[in-house]
This record gives structure tokens, sequence and C-alpha cells, in this order.
């Protein structure tokens, strides 16, 4: 079945991804793939069944729906929420066996209600806020939130977890080692007061690559795994240290062309007249646009290829097409395969080019591309 814009998914490239980084592990840690944001953008069940068979240990999700999707497919998975999870949703939690991320008195207290209802347990992972300042308990109310843990008889205490605020985009590791340090004082102080809780967990992606001492008992492995690097100073820091990884894009955005003609110059492009040929030229319609997560800031700047070469976007993308200039192509057809992002002869858009001209990173690139468009697996 033909489609008009559509996502392929390297099946090769993201099990190679995933070896690699394993084998970056230190001592006993096991590897978490994390799909939130439908996977990176690469689709949410696509990449979780090539994870699954490529044997990662566990998965991580934003929300407890993606969760339960999961569930159905790996039945005994470890399955970790890291977002917010409503309290009218505590019932699935501890039906499904999924473990969720608290950080709260009440939280506690309303898994503890419903899990005793059922005589089942539910699975909780404590996020230590270490300066970040986003989800989390302080370490000076640690003991408070422990005491409420220990009181509830059946919610276990089965994770700890942090995230770093300042690991990616810096080569200074002072705030990193700070945040480290504080969450190994919380996890030593955890066990202290008699838990044991089994997954220890801080690394993201820059971690796993740049900080082996962070790796504890679980890593989760975001944009890594999706063949980017988190950032040009991670990639910069691993290439000097000698790091043995080499991550190769997972993801091919692609569209076909829809109409083809032959413009004079002086010819005004698209809405608002705001680009205005230049020299007689020949102009493409493509089918997609930024309803498809092609960024209207890709106006008249962006980049394409057609037949391995580069063809510029000419004037404002449009909700669900756009124009390009295809002068420079010896032949262009109905229906041709376009590559928005990705490879094709010696040429490659990557997600990082297509990030530095509208100013954000490439996690937004591919998180932003609709997830109602099609991801072949090839």
């Amino acid at each position: 079945m033909l489609h008009k814009t559509w996502v392929e998914i390297d099946e090769r490239a993201l099990v190679k991804n995933i070896e690699s980084l394993r084998g970056l592990l230190e001592g006993s840690a096991r590897f978490c793939a994390v799909l939130k944001a439908n996977a990176y953008g690469h689709g949410f069940l696509e990449v979780a069944r090539i994870a699954g068979r490529a044997g990662v240990d566990a998965f991580a999700v934003d929300n407890i729906d993606e969760a339960l999707i999961l569930r159905s497919e790996f039945p005994s998975a470890l399955i970790i929420v890291l977002g917010y999870t409503m309290r009218e949703r505590y019932q699935d939690v501890i039906a499904s066996n999924i473990h969720i991320t608290v950080y709260d008195r009440e939280s506690i207290v309303g898994l503890e209600l419903i899990a005793a209802e059922r005589a089942k347990t539910a699975f909780i992972h404590l996020k230590i806020e270490t300066g970040t300042s986003r989800q989390g308990v302080l370490a000076d109310t640690l003991y408070d939130i422990l005491g409420d843990i220990g009181q509830a008889a059946h919610v276990a205490l089965a994770g700890v977890s942090t995230h770093f605020a300042n690991i990616e985009d810096t080569t200074d590791t002072q705030f990193a080692n700070q945040q480290f340090a504080v969450f190994q004082q919380c996890v030593s102080a955890i066990r202290q007061a008699g838990f044991q809780p089994e997954w220890i967990h801080c690394a993201c992606s820059a971690a796993i690559i740049l900080y082996p001492d962070t790796h504890q008992t679980l890593v989760r492995s975001g944009i890594s795994m999706y063949g980017l690097w988190s950032s040009d100073t991670t990639e910069q820091t691993s290439r000097r240290h000698n790091v043995a990884l080499e991550l190769e894009p997972v993801l091919t955005w692609k569209t076909r062309v829809v109409q083809v003609k032959y413009l004079p110059a002086g010819t005004p492009i698209g809405y608002g007249l705001t680009e205005i040929l230049r020299k007689n030229s020949r102009v493409a319609v493509l089918s997609v646009g930024y309803w498809d997560g092609y960024d209207r800031g890709w106006s008249s700047v962006g980049e394409v290829l057609v037949s391995g070469t580069r063809c510029k976007v000419l004037g404002r993308v449009c909700m669900n097409m756009m124009m390009i200039d295809v002068s420079a192509v010896p032949q262009v057809d109905v229906e041709q395969e376009v590559i928005l992002l990705g490879r094709s002869g010696r040429f490659t858009v990557t997600a990082d080019e297509m990030a530095k001209r509208i100013g954000t990173i490439n996690y937004e690139i591919v998180t932003r591309i609709n997830p109602l468009l099609p991801r072949i697996v090839v």
C-alpha cells in the first residue's frame, strides 16, 4: 500500500544502537528502553516490538495508557510510568502490575487504599528532586515520605530515580556531580531506613555514554537508542574520550510529489506571497505540511532530497502541502518519493540540521512528526 507521507523505521539500525549502548553498561546495570512521545516519534508499538525482540530489560513510558498498551504485548515485562498518573487510574496500575513514579504522600495513600481493597501490591519508584526542579521529593522531606511508604502495607518501593539537569550541553560536570551525590545520599538513607529497592536509575542517554558511575542498576535510554546524539557536546566529548560508540539514525521521513509545474521568474509562491521566484523554475508540490509535523519555520529555508539532490522549500509551508524547487533535478515524476529527513544518494538531511534551522533540538524534530502517519518497519 502506497502512502502520501510516512515514516520508515530501520530495524537493523535500532537493534545495532541498543546492542552498542548495552555494551557500555557498567556492572549489573540493566537496559530500559524509553518509549515516551510515540517512541520519540518513531512509532510506539513498532519500536517496542523491535526492542522486545532485542532483549531489552524494561520499558519506560509517559502515562498509564501507554503502559497498558505495552502490557498487552509484554505480559511480564517491567514497565515504568515516568510521568504523572491520575489517581482515578490507580486501579489500572495495580491490576496490570505497572510501576509508577510517585513523590507525594497523597499518591501513596491513594495507592494503599486501592491495593488493600484488592489484596494486591502497588509498585512505586520514588523520584528524588536533585536539581531539575521538576518532579520529585526534596531530600529534606525524604524521611517523611519514607514513613508514609513504611505504613502502607500494600505499597512496595520497587525503585528510586532522579534526572540530570545539566549533563548534555556542558563539559562542566560540577552540577551533575552535585546531583549524583545528593541522589546517592538519598539512596543510602532509603536503605538505612530498611527499604531495598531493586531499581536504582538516574542515567539518561548522555550519562550512559559519558558517566558510567551513574549506571546503578538500571539505565534509561531515550534519544541515543534512536541513533541521535543528545547534543553536539555529548558527541564531541564521546569522540574526545574514545568511547566505543557509533550511533545510526533509525528514522527516515518521506513524502511524495503530487504535482510538477514550470513557473516563470517573478511568480509568487504560497500564502502571503512571501517568496518570489528569481528565475524560471520547475516547482514540485509535496503532500506534507505542518499538520504532519513539518514545521512552518522551515518556510523558505528548509531543504529536502529528491533523487539525491538537495531542493529548497519555497514560500510558506502549508497545513497539508508545501512547494520545493526541483529545477536542478533532471527528472521528477508525480508520486515520486521525497526524503524530508534521512539519506538519499550522497546527501543526508539530519534531525540536527533541521533543528538548527529553526532554533530547536533534534528531540523536537522527531517527536513532533504526526503520530497518525504510518510507521513502516524496514
